[in-house]
């Protein structure tokens, strides 16, 4: 007789015992927790700095500058091509 546990039709999902977690995973966690830890210092010492918060405020304001320029321009191009739509379309209607 065939001694293999049963296996579900679901790929990789065994039916009857379950296993424990390999080591691994668990001196992963701890690896996991320490790159966590010093990641979160890090970015606390960043927002704390003032440097670095004038530096991204200043970066911030550039790009914010620039995105409304960017808007304005485009509103004066959709302007001109509705000029342009209204200029041909009355011409259009003198001809008939």
């Amino acid at each position: 007789m065939n001694n293999k546990p049963p296996y579900s039709p679901y790929y990789g999902y065994p039916q009857g015992e379950v296993k424990q977690a390999p080591s691994y995973k668990q001196q992963n966690n701890k690896t996991h927790f320490a790159m966590g830890l010093a990641a979160g210092a890090a970015v606390a010492y960043l927002l704390s700095n003032k440097k670095f918060q004038q530096g991204v405020s200043s970066t911030g304001e550039k790009a914010w500058s620039a995105v409304r320029g960017e808007v304005e321009e485009l509103k004066e191009r959709l302007e001109d091509t509705q000029a342009e739509l209204d200029y041909y379309r009355n011409l259009n209607k003198g001809e008939k």
